[in-house]
């Protein structure tokens, strides 16, 4: 007779201090979703408002008895607060509601965890928990003494959780040092690209807005679609054919965002995240169906500044818009006039996406014929270094380069005395 592993059944503390923006409802089905895309079940949920953090509890301590009486009566094995606790807090409430406490970054680290598959997104993973939980080395709680499994324990600590801080710390370095490896593995992809003239896209987003169907119909790829969340934590890229004449370019699809990310995930995921430093367009993909989209946007353009990515060429996508009613497209479309709406599950609009890539990408460039004498062929190397050398023939007495270029860079060609011909 097969067993069947019981599932964790939580409590949700969803609290909304007084300078949030997004409203109770926004909050809550937010956290809900996040939750339960760890696969445990949401049991109950208390809400409350909060003028000011209690500095040893977080809420008040009404609100505490609250929460312990909805666990005496049974049925929780978790508390989860959609807020980040430190240690003091963090342990206080556990001490007092007797069951596991967890916070929104463990929460959202467990996730993590679930969809790390690679190395790099290991590494990123393990550098994020380890992190977390330094602090937190000092003090008794049922924090530091988890031997079971469920949400919040998995990775590092599960196995040990009495290591000390010197070891905690050592591993960090170690982890930071291959992270740095990885990344100058990265380096040298860039600069083969960059050797190759090769132009990148890359497609950002708030976790679940169809970036990676997107990316799989456009780089004719088969990364893994799903509904869950952060399906994506490392950065993919493919090639693929861009415009009327085939041109192809790098495309990227990278880890999705969501609201109020902890700045430490963020830090974390620095090796896959700097990916976006040297593309030339970001795509920003939004779900269309999503009623508070004002707010996702803001919070995908909020990490965009912190990540110093504002100022890139950005092209705003409004990603399934063949679930909605026409009349919701036509709003959308008065409010976004620059956006472009696509549904990348029927391939709706994506010939209009990849228009307005190319014309993005290209638009600072221009397509040229050169005649190079055979003894003026020095200037060769610089066509490598600074264009796209799209073609070339030999005849009698000279080389023929079909070159793309950008316009600051044709005048120095030209003062070399060579016969050019714009395309």
């Amino acid at each position: 007779m097969l067993e069947t592993i019981k599932k964790e059944r939580a409590l949700l503390v969803v609290i909304k201090e007084q300078k949030e923006p997004w409203s109770k409802a926004d909050l809550v089905s937010e956290f809900r979703n996040l939750v339960i895309s760890t696969g445990i079940e949401a049991a109950d949920l208390i809400f409350s408002n909060l003028s000011r953090p209690s500095p040893s509890l977080y809420v008040g301590k009404g609100k505490v008895e609250e929460i312990k009486t909805v666990i005496e009566e049974g049925g929780v094995d978790v508390v989860i607060f959609n807020s980040n606790l430190n240690f003091t807090q963090q342990r206080n409430l556990e001490e007092i509601l007797g069951v596991k406490t967890i916070d929104r970054t463990q929460l959202i680290l467990d996730i993590f965890s679930k969809h790390a598959h690679t190395q790099e997104g290991i590494l990123q993973v393990e550098l994020a928990q380890l992190e977390y939980i330094l602090p937190r080395l000092r003090g008794k709680g049922i924090a530091l003494s988890r031997l079971g499994g469920g949400i919040g324990t998995r990775g590092p600590g599960e196995k040990k959780l009495e290591v000390d801080r010197r070891k905690i710390s050592d591993k960090i370095f170690q982890l930071k040092k291959e992270l740095k490896s990885v990344k100058q593995h990265h380096d040298v992809m860039r600069k083969k690209r960059d050797k190759a003239k090769e132009y990148m896209c890359s497609l950002v987003g708030y976790t679940n807005a169809g970036k990676t169907t997107l990316f799989n119909v456009l780089a004719q790829s088969d990364q893994v679609e799903s509904s869950a969340l952060f399906t994506t934590l490392d950065t993919v890229a493919r090639k693929f054919s861009l415009g009327p004449g085939g041109q192809r370019i790098v495309l990227s699809d990278t880890v999705g965002f969501i609201y109020n990310l902890p700045p430490n995930l963020i830090e974390s995921f620095k090796t896959t995240l700097d990916e976006l430093q040297y593309c030339d367009v970001v795509v920003h993909v939004i779900d269309a169906c999503r009623k508070n989209l004002p707010q996702l946007k803001k919070a995908v353009d909020s990490i965009l500044i912190d990540l110093k990515l504002d100022s890139k060429v950005t092209i705003t996508v409004f990603n399934k818009i063949d679930s909605l009613e026409l009349s919701d497209i036509d709003f959308l479309k008065k409010d976004y006039p620059e956006a472009v709406f696509i549904s990348a599950k029927s391939g709706l609009g994506l010939d209009e996406l990849r228009q307005k890539i190319y014309e993005n990408i290209f638009k600072d460039t221009i397509e040229v014929i050169a005649k190079v004498p055979f003894d003026h062929m020095s200037i060769v190397s610089y066509f490598h270094r600074n264009c796209e050398v799209l073609k070339s023939t030999y005849a009698q007495n000279e080389a023929v380069y079909w070159l793309r270029i950008k316009r600051e860079k044709l005048a120095y060609i030209k003062k070399q005395g060579l016969i050019i011909r714009e395309v």
